[in-house]
């Protein structure tokens, strides 16, 4: 049986997610036993796009792993989902990470995303929103 690559260590995650009329990115940056985790919405002003920051949260590194390697993100790598046929409307998303020192992780889709997804997302809301 296949097993997963388990992550012990992260240096920086994104995670964009956009639709018809929103944008937004989660980051989470490793600080040693810490892990930082913002939230930005993107606005568009002035002829370009600003981040703006709607939260900022630290938490132990040791959670975010744990969330990460519940989802199952080292399987995400290379993923692509393609929009399926007759969905006009939706959202994409673009996930990128660096994780055990070196390993990237790159994923994205157009309303079709990797196992575990919602899990993810759903966990960094929790710990953004409601601790």
């Amino acid at each position: 049986m296949f097993r997963q690559e388990q992550i012990a260590s992260f240096s920086e995650i994104s995670l964009r997610i956009s639709g018809m009329r929103s944008t937004e990115i989660y980051e989470i940056i490793g600080h040693g036993d810490e892990a930082e985790i913002s939230h930005y919405l993107v606005i568009y002003r002035s002829g370009k796009d600003d981040r703006e920051l709607q939260k900022r949260v630290t938490v132990p590194a040791a959670d975010m792993i744990g969330v990460l390697n519940r989802c199952g993100v080292t399987k995400w790598d290379g993923f692509s989902g393609k929009n399926p046929p007759g969905v006009l409307d939706g959202t994409m998303f673009s996930f990128k990470a660096t994780v055990n020192d070196d390993r990237k992780i790159c994923a994205s889709g157009s309303n079709n995303y990797p196992r575990h997804y919602r899990d993810l997302t759903d966990a960094l809301h929790r710990m953004l929103y409601e601790q």
